[in-house]
Parts: C-alpha cells; sequence; structure tokens
C-alpha cells in the first residue's frame, strides 16, 4: 500500500472511483502485476518515480491480478506487466512488457497536458478576447509561483502594454536576463514602448480634425495605438502601407511587425492583418 496520492491500490471496491470517475479528472495508468513477475517488480519503481514526479498530472492505479482477477479478466490481460492508459473512460492506449523511463516517459506525454502549458493557452485565449484584467491578475499570480518562467513575464509585459501600462510594461521587460530580451518578440514588445512617446496628444489629435494624409494617419494610428484600439491602428497602418509605403523610410510597415510582436501571433486581429499585409506586400 502507497502512502501517495498519486499511486492507488485498485480493488473491485474502489474501481469505479479510482479508474472510471477518477479518469474524468486526470488519466488514470493502470498497472497490472503479479508478486511472481521479476519484470513486474522491476518495472515498479520507474512507474513509482514517475506518477511523484509528475504531480498528479496522472494517476498509477495498480491492479494486482492475483488479488483481482475479475479486473484482470474484464481488461482482457493475458499477461504481466500490462500498462494501460484510461481518459474519461476510455482506453487511450497501451503497452506490455517492461520499457525503459525514457520510452515511458515519452508514452505518457503524448497524452498528458502539461498545466503550465494549458494555463499559457489559457491566457494566449483572454488576451485574444480583450480580457485583459483577467489575463494580468492570472499572469502575476502565476509568476509569483513560477519566478524563472519568462515567458509568463513575456506576456505580462504584452498586456500591460495592451492596457497602456508602458512604465509598468517596461520594468518588467528590463528586469528580464540579457540573453531573453535578444527574443524576437521581446524586441517587439520594446520597440511597441515608443508608441506611448509618438502618440499624439488629445489637442494634437483633436487638431488632425478628418485629416487623412500619410502624416495624419500615422499619428492617428499610434493615437489608436495608445487608446487600445488595435484594430483601427492596424487598419491605419495598412492604409497608410498601401498609399505611401515610402513614408518615413516605410515607418508603416515596421510598426505593423512591432505590433504584432506586441499582440503576439495567435491574436485574431494580428492573423487578420498579416494576411493584408502579404497581400499588399506581394
Amino acid at each position: 500500500m502507497s502512502n501517495s496520492p498519486y499511486i492507488i491500490d485498485v480493488t473491485l471496491e474502489n474501481f469505479q472511483q479510482v479508474i472510471l470517475e477518477g479518469s474524468m479528472q486526470q488519466p488514470v495508468l493502470v498497472d497490472f502485476w503479479a508478486d511472481w513477475c521479476a519484470p513486474c517488480k522491476a518495472l515498479m519503481p520507474t512507474l513509482h518515480k514517475l506518477a511523484e514526479e509528475f504531480q498528479g498530472q496522472f494517476i498509477l492505479a495498480k491492479v494486482n491480478i492475483e488479488e483481482q482477477p475479475e479486473l484482470a479478466q474484464q481488461f482482457q490481460v493475458k499477461s504481466v506487466p500490462t500498462l494501460m492508459l484510461v481518459g474519461e473512460g476510455q482506453l487511450l492506449d497501451q503497452f506490455n512488457g517492461v520499457k525503459p523511463e525514457s520510452e515511458i516517459r515519452a508514452f505518457l506525454k503524448q497524452h498528458l497536458t502539461n498545466p503550465v502549458d494549458a494555463f499559457k493557452e489559457q491566457i494566449k485565449l483572454l488576451i485574444g478576447e480583450g480580457e485583459l484584467d483577467q489575463a494580468q491578475e492570472m499572469l502575476q499570480q502565476a509568476i509569483t509561483q513560477l519566478p524563472e518562467d519568462t515567458d509568463l513575464q513575456i506576456d505580462l509585459a504584452r498586456v500591460l502594454l495592451q492596457k497602456n501600462l508602458a512604465t509598468e510594461a517596461k520594468a518588467v521587460l528590463e528586469n528580464l536576463p540579457e540573453a531573453e530580451k535578444a527574443r524576437p518578440q521581446v524586441k517587439g514588445l520594446m520597440a511597441g514602448l515608443k508608441f506611448a512617446e509618438v502618440a499624439p496628444s488629445a489637442e494634437q489629435l483633436a487638431a488632425l480634425g478628418e485629416r487623412e494624409d500619410s502624416e495624419a494617419n500615422y499619428l492617428k494610428a499610434m493615437a489608436a495605438l495608445l487608446q487600445g484600439d488595435h484594430e483601427q491602428a492596424l487598419e491605419r497602418l495598412l492604409n497608410l502601407l498601401r498609399d505611401d509605403r515610402a513614408y518615413q523610410e516605410g515607418v508603416a510597415h515596421k510598426t505593423l511587425l512591432e505590433v504584432f510582436a506586441m499582440l503576439g501571433e495567435g491574436n485574431p486581429l494580428v492573423v487578420k492583418a498579416r494576411r493584408k499585409l502579404y497581400t499588399l506586400m506581394y
């Protein structure tokens, strides 16, 4: 009997709870073994190690076929060790015999979702949907738990920049390790900090009135970025690129790429604008 919450001895009495109901929460790796089986005992330390390492990403359910022959028959186990991975009540995959740790690890990773990766996907969705306050709160909480994960810090800077909190975003970016600052997305975000410097004041914006010349289009795009209206900003920059590609030595194209980096490639606005940019350029 194991004291680990991730390793459970399965019987007829708890089979429903551990394997069928439990697999609705996270995958369950069912290990069919026997006392007389030397390969089973050789495999056991590796399975226990992985169960502890993965910290609940899967549950290791151990079935002694001598003590639980009905379960072995129900799962049609013909030899041991037999390992079956069950998810949402369904058999996902299985293997027989002893395998090295590297192969078992690869077997598991095919079917398990890294919680940090899943969290980052959730953040990406929130940013794409414009739920910036919620994204910022979740990122700040995550960074306190994973301070070495620079991807989270970069995402936080992106959110702060989209909320026009340029000073806070700059502090996050400047606190990154030097090697991280060379990454293209970080360079793009650092470039995005200048939008606040270039954008016209409210009085200057009002003075532009209905003007739609190159200068006005560019300044209105910068103002839209500062106000968080990224759709209008991208549209104005694309129009400027179409009508006056050489304006300020191609500033529209350069700024578009910086905005893409600031918003992130998964953003629906970026996907749409990239298609338009490709059409204009080629």
